[in-house]
């Protein structure tokens, strides 16, 4: 039995062109896509420069806790003294108070703690004798004696321009497209400079930095791990050292000279 093989032409398919939809927006940049165009933190000589210029105690302490908690500024005007742990030294963000909706715990420094409490104690928030609140409602932050009454986020605003104008920080880079100046330095970067100084400099693992600061994900974290602009300088400035201390190798292909 013979077999006959019918070998048939195929005409190459030609690709199906793709049309885009003139109304469709164009896609915008993931945040934190480039580093270093959007993330904006202070270094720690920057950081010590702005607490070194606040000539109000509370001012200080405020901007300290929200460096310390790495908290966005809505999450901070929210925090009432029911929230604080003085035992843990810890500070409860309910789930309605978050950005991401989701609950967390953030560690202060047991010093800023004890800050905090004093505070309080002199405002009749806390017991003088007693570790006893007397008033859990009040907002840990408030404007004068008005204890049932939080900062706004403005107000926060405000007053975090005017120190790191007073410091010298302050620089503006461009304009919106309203035409509104773009600053360096906002609040928010105390939050950038809590993830860059704990992630980077000082080299904590960043599932913990990613639950004390609430971010959503780890990917979102890592992105602080890019090299910073003082990582890369500092690199350079030791290899440059490296090399005016170290003889220099001769140029390639030429033989060392003899002993």
């Amino acid at each position: 039995m013979r077999f006959h093989i019918c070998m048939e032409t195929v005409q190459p398919v030609e690709p199906i062109s793709v049309v885009q939809n003139p109304y469709r927006k164009p896609r915008r940049p993931k945040r934190y896509e480039r580093f270093g165009e959007v993330i904006r933190y202070l270094t720690l000589d920057e950081l010590q420069q702005l607490f070194d210029s606040m000539d109000s105690y509370t001012h200080k302490l405020m901007f300290e806790v929200i460096y310390e908690l790495g908290c966005r500024v809505g999450e901070f005007v929210k925090m009432q003294v029911r929230h604080v742990s003085f035992s843990r030294s810890t500070v409860f963000f309910p789930a309605e108070n978050t950005k991401t909706k989701s609950a967390r715990t953030s560690s202060l420094p047991q010093g800023l703690t004890n800050e905090l409490k004093s505070m309080l104690r002199q405002q009749g928030i806390i017991g003088k004798r007693e570790d006893r609140i007397i008033k859990a409602d009040a907002y840990v932050f408030h404007p004068g004696r008005r204890w049932n009454t939080p900062y706004s986020e403005n107000r926060i605003r405000q007053v975090f321009q005017h120190y790191v104008t007073k410091a010298g920080l302050q620089q503006v880079y461009g304009k919106d497209t309203r035409g509104r100046r773009l600053r360096m330095f906002t609040v928010h970067s105390l939050r950038h400079s809590h993830v860059i100084h704990y992630v980077v400099d000082r080299g904590l693992p960043i599932p913990i930095v990613q639950k004390q600061v609430g971010h959503r994900s780890l990917k979102t974290t890592s992105v602080y791990l890019s090299a910073s602009t003082e990582k890369m300088a500092q690199a350079y400035h030791t290899a440059r050292q490296r090399v005016d201390v170290e003889p220099r190798a001769p140029p390639y292909g030429t033989a060392p000279a003899a002993q």
